[in-house]
């Protein structure tokens, strides 16, 4: 019989898992070695990622006590919340980095869309609407070509990245595509640029 089964009588529905009372009563008795030892475990995970003192070390407990990530009645509860330190920052860390490749590919689409109709700015006028001119005719371009459409509409917007794609509902393969035909059908339709 374990010390949690002494304590409480029995042992929770998943007999398996420490349940959330169990997790309670193992960090009522941490030492001040394991605190700075789970302090220090935190400093180094949350290099790179957009967690504060204190949060990643806040996710993984709480997480660990409702539920969401369950520590092994065999495991020590301080391995266990280092390694969800090391899994949470390691998933932050790949999420910020495909927000910034997003951003930059975002960015660079623009700029393309620029170059290829001239003289005009079309970020700026499909961003600000100050240009309706161009919004129309790029978006004439693409007669038939819905999703592309809504591209150029969202762009008009001012919409970028996760909202422009959520706001369509596609994925950045699909945009990266939708934007590819948008230059194609531009630079078909408007071989000299918009300007000319």
């Amino acid at each position: 019989m374990s010390d949690t089964e002494a304590v409480s009588g029995t042992r929770p529905q998943d007999p398996e898992h420490l349940a959330a009372e169990e997790v309670l009563k193992a960090l009522e008795v941490f030492s001040a070695e394991d605190k700075l030892r789970l302090k220090l475990i935190e400093r180094r995970r949350r290099s790179g990622t957009d967690f504060g003192e204190g949060e990643l070390y806040h996710e993984a407990l709480c997480l660990t006590l409702i539920g969401r990530r369950k520590c092994p009645i065999d495991v020590p509860l301080i391995a266990f919340l280092a390694k969800t330190m090391q899994n949470l920052a390691y998933h932050r860390r790949a999420k910020l980095k495909r927000e910034r490749k997003n951003a930059k590919s975002n960015a660079e689409d623009i700029q393309d869309l620029q170059v290829l109709t001239d003289q005009h700015n079309p970020e700026l006028s499909l961003i600000e609407q100050e240009d309706t001119d161009t919004v129309t005719a790029i978006y004439g371009c693409l007669d038939g070509d819905e999703e592309a459409q809504f591209v150029v509409m969202a762009l008009a917007d001012g919409k970028r990245g996760k909202e422009l794609r959520d706001e369509i509902g596609i994925d950045q393969a699909a945009y990266d595509y939708a934007m590819r035909r948008i230059k194609k059908a531009v630079k078909k339709r408007f071989p000299e640029g918009l300007s000319s």
